[in-house]
């Protein structure tokens, strides 16, 4: 199942319009435009979903979800307001399964009776009577994601980089992957220039977890400090890749700021890895970037370029602006020059003017 669009909106920031999303996507736009706020509020919207955020906490938020499910489409959509929800609906092609104002509720048409603060997804699950409910929980439960730049280097405990989901030490993901996975992590890690010979896992003392490296050349043992930030990082996402991979139903993966801090040789190849590792494994990728590396070897196709106005976010795109996109490939510009010219400007009104 995939999430084809995502709308958002809170008290003072909204996406103005439902954002295309394909099976992998890359972010992009000047800074401060809402790359990071925007896979933040997904984030955000999966842990209401998941009950990890109270309603309590926001004045007022909505969220629009829509799925594609084996070719067939549907969505779901939420308002909560001072604790509240005051809105939610689920449907699928021309039939409403769920139906919710601030009064009343119904179900498959039978009325019911939720908790004010609570979805109805989070009290009405049934495989059986409910499977589009089902669909979205499991969605939900299966998504992760991530801060490549916040990535803690002292990366044996929990870091403060998850956004939502899997959030495995690098001890416990190294302690859980078999000695082939290691060694395909190893040539991964090669083939961006570190040579990494040795991954293990060790403890040290009655509870000191470590993770240790070995570098070709290098005859000391390293531990995740005496990296450097761009090799920890780089190593930390072949590790979570792989460790992805082990595990089963990873429906989305965001990533926020992929491959910040890189030199060009990495970074373009990492980012080629992640997008070729989520189209081979299944997995969505959600990522974000102004990265001119990054940005110049994936495909304008996979692009949403974001804008702001105020607290409102727009997106260009090929699915709203298929023959903008088409006819740049015919400038013989970089892919960067598409945001970094007035290639944009001089084709599409500015977003207030839309």
């Amino acid at each position: 199942m995939r999430l084809t669009h995502f709308a958002y909106s809170e008290t003072g920031w909204e996406l103005e319009r439902l954002l295309p999303l394909q099976p992998v996507n890359l972010l992009v736009g000047k800074n401060s435009v809402g790359k990071s706020k925007t896979i933040y509020a997904l984030g955000e919207t999966i842990a209401l979903l998941l009950q990890q955020r109270e309603t309590t906490r926001y004045d007022k938020l909505a969220a629009c979800l829509c799925f594609e499910d084996n070719g067939e489409a549907f969505s779901y959509s939420f308002t909560c307001s001072h604790g509240q929800i005051i809105q939610e609906s689920l449907a699928a092609g021309q039939t409403l399964y769920l139906q919710r104002d601030a009064d009343s509720a119904t179900l498959h048409n039978e009325a019911i009776n939720p908790p004010a603060n609570k979805l109805i997804l989070h009290v009405r699950r049934d495989t059986v009577q409910y499977p589009y409910i089902e669909k979205i929980m499991q969605w939900a439960e299966h998504a992760c994601g991530f801060s490549f730049n916040e990535m803690d280097i002292a990366g044996d405990n929990h870091t403060g980089s998850y956004i939502i989901g899997r959030q495995q030490s690098l001890y416990a993901m190294v302690e859980q992957l078999p000695r082939e996975s290691l060694e395909h992590i190893m040539h991964k890690a090669r083939g961006l220039g570190y040579p990494i010979t040795r991954i293990e896992s060790m403890t040290i003392g009655s509870n000191l977890k470590k993770v240790i490296f070995g570098e070709e050349g290098v005859s000391d043992l390293l531990i995740d400090r005496m990296l450097s930030k761009g090799m920890f990082r780089a190593l930390y996402l072949l590790i979570y890749a792989e460790y992805l991979s082990q595990q089963p139903a990873t429906s989305l993966l965001m990533i926020d700021d992929l491959c910040e801090g890189l030199d060009y040789d990495r970074s373009t190849k990492l980012g080629k890895f992640i997008f070729s590792f989520c189209l081979e494994h299944g997995i969505q990728l959600i990522a974000s970037s102004n990265d001119t590396f990054l940005m110049d070897v994936t495909d304008l196709k996979y692009w949403n370029i974001l804008q702001r106005d105020g607290g409102k976010i727009s997106s260009i795109n090929t699915e709203d602006n298929p023959g903008l996109f088409e006819d740049f490939r015919f400038t013989g510009l970089s892919n960067f020059d598409f945001i970094s010219s007035d290639y944009i400007q001089r084709h599409l009104p500015h977003p207030a003017e839309r």
